[in-house]
């Protein structure tokens, strides 16, 4: 038993300085890909370029000056005439897999980097070689039929799907001060239900609308808030199934509470006298 827990405990350990180190990662690849674009826009492409995992070819110049400074102009001018020069940037997430390449490749991350201005919104896709931590690939994603940038989206409906969000956040929690006042047995399971049931999850973006998941990251007592530019940014809700039976059960108790308080005493002690008979054959198991 005290094998499988040591066994059991030293998975946990590692996977936890293993998912500290992927994040990690992904924090400084954000960064790195941030200055990489801030560069290129600013035309400092030397700055690009020491971003770059290149391996010996940094030391032919020719190459440099054939093949990688014109390749970051025509980078540089294909987003210039799409959204000018003064972009602002976001970061989106991190993936294992890439699509700048057809397999994928050991020991790299994908960073997805947003762009945009006051019109029209990109993302840019990194692969970082993780033992150097330099930029092995970088270009613009297709976002939209085919095309590198999209019109901003309008977020009024996004803000006002976060009031629902907001109403089931009040709703679990006044749900919590119910059971806690209650003389209900057992509160604690009742908390967690109120706290992790809460699937399926109802989700809104500016970019895909309203979609659905089983679950979706809603920890805290069933919504959850993701802010990441346009593309990132998500209001996540569960439905409130361990809530909304609890409220059934507080509904239904104060019900009860109501009836025995408009009962005389003598058919209080009858209705007190029928109880402790049914819980007694329950008891002896009839």
């Amino acid at each position: 038993m005290k094998k499988n827990l040591l066994i059991i405990l030293t998975v946990i350990t590692i996977g936890f300085f293993s998912s500290c180190g992927y994040f990690q990662n992904g924090y400084d690849y954000g960064i790195t890909t941030k200055l990489f674009m801030t560069s290129l826009m600013h035309k400092d492409y030397t700055k690009c370029i020491s971003l770059m995992q290149l391996g010996n070819k940094t030391s032919d110049k020719l190459y440099m000056d054939t093949v990688i400074k014109p390749g970051l102009v025509d980078f540089h001018n294909n987003i210039a005439s799409l959204c000018g020069e003064d972009l602002n940037y976001s970061f989106l997430r991190t993936e294992l897999h890439s699509t700048l390449t057809p397999d994928p490749i050991p020991n790299t991350t994908a960073i997805l980097l947003e762009f945009s201005n006051d019109k029209n919104l990109g993302v840019i896709e990194a692969l970082f070689d993780n033992k150097t931590g330099k930029i092995m690939s970088i270009k613009p994603d297709v976002v939209k039929a085919g095309k590198i940038v999209q019109p901003l989206p309008d977020r009024t409906h996004f803000w006002i799907f976060g009031i629902f969000t907001l109403c089931v956040l009040a709703f679990n929690i006044n749900v919590l001060t119910r059971v806690y006042s209650s003389d209900m047995v057992n509160k604690w399971q009742k908390y967690l239900a109120i706290i992790l049931l809460n699937v399926p999850a109802v989700c809104y973006s500016p970019i895909q609308g309203l979609f659905f998941k089983f679950f979706a990251s809603q920890f805290f007592l069933g919504v959850n808030f993701v802010k990441l530019g346009y593309m990132g940014s998500t209001w996540i809700f569960g439905i409130p199934l361990g809530g909304l039976y609890l409220f059934w059960q507080l509904r239904k108790a104060d019900k009860q509470k109501r009836f025995e308080s408009k009962l005389s005493k003598k058919e209080k002690r009858r209705l007190q006298e029928q109880r402790a008979r049914e819980e007694r054959l329950k008891a002896e198991g009839r």
